[in-house]
């Protein structure tokens, strides 16, 4: 291989199994041997299973370029063992393998693992995505997995399409898309064969090659076949091939009568399990191929790769008539078949009328032509020759500052997964406090400042970081009314992320920053901390509110609604997560917060409806479990930057009320938001099993790790 095309190493990963035979397996296997037969490579295969059977693997063993990973081996879960990866474990998998050595393209089947690699824009970058298990309709498409789509597109290096009504998907879900980010990766069938029998001079053999599942009508094709019986010419003969039948939950007995079918049907020899070469031998003594599928499945803008094998072998096919068989084999197209008596006269004609039989091979081999594995290669060559070669990935040192780093945290976890950087702490002891000469060291090794809070840590590195390095921070709520980002070098800073929009807003007002060098990104919520929980019984009853001090948190409005439900039903409780005030040493020097406090416990104590009812649960890391027994998580402060508790909550399924503080609406849903203690009441009785449901889907679709990690990543990528 040359200097300007060295070998490009290439991982596929994707999720089928190559332990079971069908379709989707033969794509995988196909595309493996063809980007080895470029001769310009050197590939490395996850096997989602331990490789057991030959019919498929095998042809990679043999390939000397070709290396299948065992992606069960333990020695890449840290010695535990698994029988088959999770899609998700996949996508790690690559990750990990990419930072052993890194590969130059990634090739990548299944929409769950193209989504896990959104938390890895690097290896993202790489990708090639085959994407067939996605919507096919822009109507089935809501905003939130409109974005997700985008970012997959922008994100990765090319989009292979089955067909154009794929790709034409692609642009309309994401308009501004580069046309030659899409590129068409129709089915694959292997090369003609030279000393091919005519059709019309064949057996009267039908054929099916594939899997056994409802939708298929493969019980369906052997019922036809049995019924068809005395009009059939003498020797004629059914062959199926394959063994992976499929459960139907709609049909308890689908596997039993499809196994019963297999081995009880006259004249109907079923081969079980063949590799594809043994398969293609089959389909050049047959005269015609079975493609029969459900009506539901007529609005497909992807096709089957046996239409083209079939037609590649020689034969006939029987297939459903809809607008994409139409547009490939023309409306005249002699075997369509839509209902299962179109269907057996179209069998009949396949096995009897040499005419019409090779009419409709003729159509399917054209149709063929532009398939072929030799003229793929060199496609995909083609491809690989548009490809960078990659260096090792150089990671970026990051220098984090702060005094309170408890937000930053799950941060840092999700953006190391990317890869792209290494962490390093500055911790504060204060707004204002810290170890000079340890900034200054830490300084030396960084590419990147975070400022966490833009507090006397943002003045500091402002006015000391280094002209190479970029300088960003995060505002929260607290700096507001300090001097600290006032006295700051804005010249230096990079830029500013708020954690909503309502705190920017202010935050500009107040120093008139420019906008251009801000952002907003919110706050991340730790969905594999919290997660969704079965509530006790009594939840339906019981409020919840974490952390009340300072004072504007306004404990004294959650036990007005508590009083207020109280008279309704005398089941309702509050519990109140977190310390007690008292335990604050500065908020014992503040004559205002003792004060309100004080009167807060006397107003508790004092009265026998709420004597028993609020209940003080100590602090701890156990929210998650705490939860559990929460209903509804209140907000009642007078302001909030973010509120993440709220969130927290509602992964779990509880329902947060809200009062109207500002910027509460843009951030949570506006049904949750209230503006009185009368409100507040009359709504919470008003809320839903299907309140929890949305509350969990708000979230995830909003605060994940993998969306604001991305934002933090583009955002942190754009300051190198």
């Amino acid at each position: 291989m040359d200097e300007v095309n060295p070998v490009k190493r290439v991982l596929v990963c994707a999720n089928p199994d190559l332990n079971l035979i069908d379709g989707s397996s033969i794509w995988l296997q196909t595309i493996t041997l063809a980007i080895s037969a470029t001769k310009k490579t050197n590939v490395d295969f996850i096997a989602k299973s331990l490789p057991e059977r030959d019919e498929l693997f095998q042809p990679l063993a043999d390939a000397s370029d070709i290396n299948i990973i065992n992606g069960t081996d333990k020695k890449y879960w840290k010695g535990k063992g698994f029988r088959r990866l999770t899609l998700p474990m996949m996508a790690e998998l690559a990750k990990k393998l990419d930072e052993l050595e890194p590969y130059d393209v990634i090739i990548i089947r299944g929409t769950e693992i193209a989504t896990s690699l959104l938390n890895y824009p690097y290896l993202l970058s790489k990708c090639w995505l085959y994407l067939t298990d996605i919507p096919q309709s822009l109507d089935e498409y809501p905003d939130e997995s409109r974005e997700v789509m985008k970012r997959l597109a922008t994100g990765s290096a090319r989009l292979l399409c089955q067909t154009a009504g794929f790709r034409e998907l692609w642009h309309a879900l994401v308009p501004d898309l580069s046309a030659d980010k899409t590129s068409i990766y129709s089915p694959v069938i292997p090369d003609f064969s030279p000393e091919e029998v005519p059709v019309e001079k064949r057996p009267p053999v039908a054929i099916y090659a594939g899997k056994f599942k409802s939708d298929w009508m493969t019980l369906e094709m052997a019922s036809a076949w049995a019924s068809l019986q005395p009009r059939q010419p003498a020797n004629s003969e059914f062959i199926m091939i394959g063994d992976k039948i499929h459960d139907e939950p709609d049909r308890a007995a689908y596997k039993q009568e499809m196994t019963s079918a297999l081995e009880a049907t006259p004249n109907l020899l079923w081969k079980g399990a063949m590799s594809r070469e043994l398969v293609q031998e089959e389909l050049r003594n047959a005269r015609v191929g079975l493609s029969w599928r459900a009506e539901s499945m007529n609005a497909t803008v992807e096709y089957s790769t046996k239409i083209l094998e079939y037609g590649g072998a020689g034969c006939a096919a029987i297939l459903n008539r809809n607008p994409l068989h139409e547009k490939l084999l023309g409306h005249d197209y002699p075997l369509f078949a839509n209902s299962e008596e179109e269907f057996k006269d179209c069998l009949m004609l396949a096995l009897t009328d040499d005419e019409i039989c090779s009419r409709a091979a003729i159509r399917l081999k054209v149709l063929a032509s532009d398939h072929t594995f030799s003229s793929r290669v060199l496609t995909l060559a083609e491809w690989l020759d548009e490809m960078p070669p990659v260096k090792s990935l150089q990671k970026k040192v990051v220098l984090v500052a702060g005094h309170d780093l408890k937000f930053f945290k799950l941060l840092q976890k999700s953006l190391e997964r990317s890869g792209h950087y290494d962490f390093i702490i500055d911790q504060w002891q204060g707004h204002n406090k810290h170890d000079e000469e340890k900034s200054r060291a830490l300084l030396e090794k960084a590419d990147i400042v975070f400022c966490e809070w833009c507090l006397g840590n943002l003045k500091w590195y402002s006015h000391n970081k280094l002209p190479r390095q970029k300088l960003v921070a995060r505002l929260h709520l607290q700096e507001n009314g300090l001097p600290y980002f006032q006295e700051s070098n804005w010249d230096a800073i990079d830029h500013i992320a708020f954690v909503s929009e309502h705190t920017r807003q202010e935050g500009l007002e107040a120093v008139h920053f420019p906008k251009e060098k801000t952002s907003v990104i919110p706050n991340l919520l730790d969905t594999s901390k919290f997660s969704p929980l079965k509530k006790f019984g009594d939840a339906r009853y019981t409020l919840g509110i974490i952390g009340v001090v300072p004072r504007r948190k306004r404990l004294d409005r959650a036990i007005d609604l508590l009083e207020e439900l109280l008279k309704v039903d005398d089941r309702y409780c509050l519990r109140v997560k977190g310390k007690n005030p008292l335990d604050y040493d500065w908020l014992l020097k503040r004559e205002d917060e003792m004060t309100y406090y004080r009167d807060i416990f006397e107003r508790i104590n004092s009265s026998p409806s709420l004597r028993y009812k609020v209940i003080f649960d100590s602090p701890g890391d156990n929210v998650n479990e705490w939860l559990s027994m929460i209903g509804f998580l209140l907000s009642p402060s007078d302001f909030e930057s973010f509120h993440m508790a709220i969130g927290e909550g509602m992964m779990t399924g509880s329902i947060p009320i809200i009062w109207n503080w500002e910027g509460a609406s843009q951030i949570w849903p506006k049904k949750y938001v209230v503006d009185s203690t009368q409100n507040a009441a009359e709504l919470l009785q008003t809320f839903t099993d299907a309140d929890n449901s949305e509350c969990i889907q708000h979230v995830g679709n909003r605060y994940s790790a993998d969306i604001i990690s991305s934002k933090w990543n583009s955002l942190l990528c754009a300051s190198i």
